[in-house]
């Protein structure tokens, strides 16, 4: 039997084909805890442009990953966007220059946060250097501070934390400005 050079490109390229359609249709459906074990058994790995959604408790997330590296304990991100659309009507979203995930402690570490807090009723803007989160209590910590504000305040703290509802513990108080004038009666 003979085969081509070019035979054998083709046919090395139509196998690889399906391999590939196989597994993204098997990774269209991964939850993100399959896909966290599955990045936590990979030795090292690089992916890129990563995109999914999931339902929890009613409210679709949404994420982007640009780039992601995993080396030992450690997922490592550059450049996050996290959207949250809220079942009663409200969406959050945030963007994080880099980011760190740790298996181990299951906790993950955001830098360079800037967000959006939208209620419905009003729409709040966050800053903060870092985020760090826990995943066994499920909170949001601000260690280096954060800075709130919409069109008439702005509140700045050194440290905060903030529960998945949005209710924000200030640890050491905070300073508000007021930047609309109140009206006179």
């Amino acid at each position: 039997m003979k085969f081509s050079l070019t035979k054998l490109i083709l046919a090395s390229f139509f196998l690889g084909f399906v391999v590939l359609v196989r597994f993204a249709m098997r990774d269209m459906n991964l939850n993100i805890d399959f896909l966290r074990e599955s990045l936590e058994n990979l030795p090292g790995i690089v992916m890129e442009n990563i995109n999914f959604s999931r339902e929890i408790s009613g409210d679709m997330w949404r994420i982007k990953i640009p780039y992601l590296d995993r080396e030992d304990d450690i997922i490592n991100v550059k450049s996050l966007d996290i959207r949250r659309e809220l079942k009663s009507g409200g969406e959050w979203y945030f963007f994080g220059r880099e980011g760190s995930y740790y298996h181990e402690k299951k906790a993950a570490s955001l830098l360079g946060l800037f967000g959006t807090l939208d209620t419905g009723q009003r729409v709040w803007n966050l800053e903060s250097p870092r985020l760090n989160w826990q995943e066994k209590n499920n909170t949001f910590s601000f260690p280096e501070g954060f800075t709130i504000y919409d069109d008439e305040f702005m509140l700045k703290t050194p440290n905060a934390s903030m529960d998945e509802s949005g209710v924000i513990l200030l640890e050491q108080g905070g300073i508000i400005q007021w930047l609309k004038p109140l009206e006179m009666y």
